[in-house]
């Protein structure tokens, strides 16, 4: 693509699944050393999984993001939230919860919206004020294309001045195509946790990118 990304490019990184909490910390911790990072949003382990093994994943993982400068972010739940200390909020439910959320959260806290059907979905989300948008899906189930991620980042942020969130897909190929959207954060999660030559490499190789840019 022939657009250059926008220069103030940060890194959004989304937790995967995991079965060691205490080995998943150590992880993170050796990630977020070898790059700078904004946001680290500590996802459920799993669409569905919203119970006490996920406040105990945000309580531990919040102060391994926030000791590296990075905001801790947690989803859905605003008890979870408060109990982990953390950041901001990431809401995947409709426009009514988010107005809501804000009205409760914003300034002390960051409040994003995610789970953006369209254009009109992300307009109406838009108009509430978030603090960011993010296109694709965190989960990378398949539920939301790359092709629509890259239109809907490309078009929200020529025109608007909420920032946005891209997913960067699987590949080093899917990352410079999000980063050339012009989006404020690129979302990254399976091109970090499943590159094979491990999730330190895997973020400095999108660290020289933006440098590059």
């Amino acid at each position: 693509m022939a657009k250059n990304h926008s220069p103030k490019t940060q890194l959004f990184l989304i937790t995967p699944q995991f079965d060691d909490r205490d080995a998943f910390a150590t992880l993170l911790d050796t990630v977020l050393k070898a790059a700078d990072v904004a946001a680290v949003l500590i996802a459920p382990r799993g669409p569905d999984n919203v119970s006490d093994a996920y406040q105990n994943d945000c309580k531990l993982l919040a102060p391994v993001a926030q000791a590296h400068g990075a905001a801790a972010l947690t989803m859905n739940d605003t008890q979870i939230n408060g109990r982990a200390n953390a950041d901001g909020i990431h809401l995947t439910g409709n426009l009514k919860e988010l107005k809501e959320v804000i009205s409760r959260f914003q300034p002390k806290k960051i409040v994003g919206a995610g789970a953006i059907k369209d254009r009109h979905d992300a307009m109406e989300k838009g108009e509430a004020l978030p603090d960011y948008l993010l296109f694709g899906d965190v989960f990378e189930t398949g539920e939301s294309s790359l092709e629509t991620t890259l239109e809907l980042a490309t078009w929200w942020a020529d025109l608007f001045e909420i920032p946005c969130v891209a997913m960067a897909g699987k590949t080093l190929a899917n990352v410079e195509d999000v980063l050339a959207t012009g989006s404020d954060f690129i979302g990254l999660s399976s091109f970090i946790w499943q590159h094979p030559d491990g999730p330190e490499a895997a973020i400095k190789q999108v660290h020289a990118l933006l440098q590059d840019g």
